[in-house]
């Protein structure tokens, strides 16, 4: 019974880590892709809209790329993956080695999302104060949308 509990948790704790994928997927498959797209891609979404120069086109281009290629070298999901299924095939279950590979999962979680703040902040500073605050005015409309589609 310990084990299936376990078993249970371990599979909650991952599939919260992944919970980014799966609304995307369930989005995808209730064909709300334009939803689908803002939460993926929402500074991208919100940057359309403002009259870019093409220098801050080019720049944020360069950036965005920067980002995609550091992201891809330090993605390491499908490696923990593998450990997280070897871990729980093991006819004994090894707590030690699976609070490891969960510290890891949120070290990568934490990774990515302080290099996600770092690039929207690098974009943001390429901004006018003036296309700053037209894409303040249109996260506040996306937010508002976004309560009112939840509720």
């Amino acid at each position: 019974m310990k084990v299936s509990k376990l078993i249970f948790v371990l599979g909650v704790i991952t599939a919260s880590g992944l919970s980014t994928v799966a609304i995307a997927d369930g989005h995808k498959a209730d064909g709300r892709h334009e939803e689908r797209h803002m939460q993926q891609m929402p500074m991208q979404r919100m940057l359309a809209g403002l009259e870019l120069t093409d220098s801050q086109q080019a720049q944020i281009k360069q950036l965005m790329q920067q980002h995609r290629q550091v992201r891809r070298a330090t993605d390491e999901k499908g490696e923990t993956r593998r450990q997280m299924r070897e871990l729980l095939a093991a006819e004994q279950f090894d707590e030690t080695a699976a609070r490891l590979l969960l510290e890891q999962q949120q070290q990568q979680v934490l990774t990515q999302r302080l290099a996600g703040l770092k690039l929207q902040h690098q974009i943001l500073q390429l901004l006018t104060e003036e296309q700053r605050q037209q894409l303040g005015e249109k996260r506040a409309k996306w937010q508002q949308k976004k309560l009112r589609h939840n509720s």
